[in-house]
C-alpha cells in the first residue's frame, strides 16, 4: 500500500507513525524432548505431527490375544456353532402321556383369541413342568456323569425343607437346609429299592477331584419313606463357603432290583469327596437313575456354625480379578491428564490403600471434626483456577477421587 492510498483511506488522527506491513501468519514452534529416543534410527515413520515434535509415536492398541489364523475368516455363527453329539440316555425310557387331547382347528382359533385377550385360564397342576433344558443349562448332568449324558424323570420325587420345596434350580438359603428334608418317593408298584443321593457339585474345597456328598440313603423299599432305608452317609447341610457364590446341590434318585452294599466313608469332610461319575460307573449294572432335582444356595451365618460344630474353621475366598489393561508408562502420555492420577495408575494398589487408610485413621482420631454441609461451594471457580490434583485433594473426603476407599472403610 502506497503512502497516498493510506492517507486517503485513514484519517489523520488514526494514522500510524509507520506504514503497516503484511507478514506471514504466526506459526507456533513445537518444543518437546523425548530423550535419546528422538535420535534413534527407527524413528523414521510416516511424517506427521509426532515426527515433527520428535516424540515417539504412542501405541494405539494394547497387547492383544493371539487369534488362530485359520479361524479369522469364519463368521460369528460358525464360531459359535458346536458339533451336535449324540446324547446318551443312561436312565429309563420316558413314558408317553396318554392324557393329551387332540383339538380341532376351531378350538385352536378360540384358544388363540382368549390368549390375545388375556382370558385364557390354564390348570397348573395338569402341566408337565419337568424340562431337562434347565439341567443342561446349569451343566448338572455334565458335572455328575460326564458330557453328553442325561436321563429322564420317570419317578416322582418331592423334597421339602419345611415350607420350601426343591424344584429345578430354585434358590434356598443355607439356614433353610440346616435340618434334613422331607422326602416323598413315588412307588412304581414293582418289587425293588431306591437309593437317594444328595451331592454338592461346587462344594469341593480340597485338592482331590470330586463332589461333596451331603447325604446318602440306600435300599429304600418301593413305596416307603426314607426312614425305611439305610443311611450310609449322615446328613450334612450344604456348606457354600464365603466368597464362593452360589452352589448347586442335586438330589439324584436311583432305582435297583436288589439290595446293594455301598462302602462309603463319610466320617470327615474330606472323606465325603467322591467322583460321582466313577461311583456310578462302579455300580452301573445295579443302579439306574430315575429322578433328579436340584437347588442353589449361598453363604450365611449357619455355614459358619455348621463348620465350627465339625471342629473346622470357616474359610474366606476372594475372587482374583484380571488386572485392567493399561498402556506402558511414558514420559509424555498420549492423552493429557492430571499427573497424580496418571502416576497412581502405575502404583501398587496396596500402597494406595495403605495411604488412604492412614488418612482415614488420622481423621477418626480427631474429636471435634465436623463434616461440612456442602462439598465445595466454590466448585466452578475452583475447577477453573486450582490445579486438578489440588482440587481432587479438597474433594477426597466426600466421595470423589480416592475417597471411594474412605467409603469402603466406614
Amino acid at each position: 500500500m502506497s503512502g497516498a492510498q493510506y492517507a486517503r483511506l485513514v484519517p489523520k488522527k488514526y494514522r500510524s507513525r509507520t506504514l503497516p506491513k503484511v507478514d506471514r501468519p504466526w506459526r507456533p514452534r513445537v518444543i518437546a524432548w523425548a530423550g535419546p529416543a528422538a535420535f534413534y534410527p527407527n524413528r523414521f515413520y510416516e511424517i506427521d505431527k509426532w515426527y515433527k515434535a520428535r516424540i515417539d509415536k504412542p501405541e494405539k492398541l494394547p497387547k492383544m490375544h493371539i487369534i488362530d489364523p485359520a479361524d479369522h475368516m469364519k463368521s460369528l455363527n460358525e464360531l459359535l456353532a458346536k458339533p451336535e453329539l449324540e446324547q446318551i440316555n443312561i436312565g429309563f425310557k420316558k413314558q408317553e402321556s396318554t392324557s393329551k387331547s387332540h383339538k380341532s382347528e376351531e378350538d385352536r382359533v378360540e384358544l388363540e383369541r382368549k390368549s390375545r385377550h388375556m382370558q385364557l385360564r390354564i390348570d397348573i397342576d395338569s402341566l408337565e413342568v419337568q424340562n431337562l433344558a434347565v439341567f443342561r443349562h446349569f451343566q448338572v448332568f455334565d458335572h455328575l456323569f460326564g458330557e453328553n449324558v442325561f436321563f429322564e424323570n420317570v419317578q416322582n420325587l418331592e423334597i421339602n425343607f419345611g415350607d420350601d420345596a426343591v424344584h429345578s434350580g430354585n434358590i434356598l438359603t443355607a439356614s433353610t437346609t440346616s435340618s434334613r428334608p422331607e422326602v416323598s418317593i413315588e412307588g412304581v408298584g414293582k418289587p425293588g429299592f431306591n437309593t437317594l443321593l444328595m451331592v454338592n457339585l461346587d462344594g469341593n474345597a480340597f485338592e482331590k477331584q470330586g463332589e461333596l456328598v451331603q447325604w446318602l440313603v440306600s435300599n429304600i423299599p418301593d413305596g416307603e419313606g426314607v426312614k425305611s432305608g439305610e443311611e450310609v452317609v449322615e446328613y450334612l447341610q450344604p456348606l457354600p463357603f464365603y466368597g464362593t457364590g452360589y452352589h448347586r446341590v442335586a438330589f439324584v434318585l436311583f432305582r435297583h432290583q436288589e439290595k446293594i452294599a455301598l462302602d462309603f466313608n463319610g466320617s470327615s469332610l474330606e472323606n465325603r469327596i467322591q467322583q460321582i461319575s466313577q461311583f456310578y460307573k462302579a455300580h452301573e449294572n445295579q443302579l439306574t437313575p430315575s429322578a433328579i432335582r436340584f437347588f442353589q444356595t449361598s453363604y450365611d451365618n449357619s455355614v459358619k456354625t455348621a463348620l465350627h460344630s465339625l471342629g473346622l474353621k470357616s474359610p474366606l475366598y476372594e475372587y482374583e480379578y484380571t488386572p485392567a489393561l493399561k498402556p506402558d508408562q511414558r514420559e509424555f502420555p498420549e492423552k493429557p491428564q492430571p499427573f497424580d492420577l496418571y502416576l497412581d495408575m502405575y502404583r501398587d494398589p496396596k500402597e494406595v490403600e495403605a495411604e488412604v487408610l492412614e488418612k482415614r485413621l488420622a481423621e477418626v482420631g480427631l474429636e471435634d471434626v465436623q463434616e461440612p454441609k456442602w462439598v465445595d461451594p466454590d466448585y466452578v471457580e475452583n475447577k477453573k483456577t486450582l490445579p486438578p490434583w489440588l482440587h481432587s485433594k479438597m474433594l477426597e473426603r466426600k466421595g470423589v477421587g480416592h475417597a471411594k476407599y474412605h467409603n469402603e472403610l466406614k
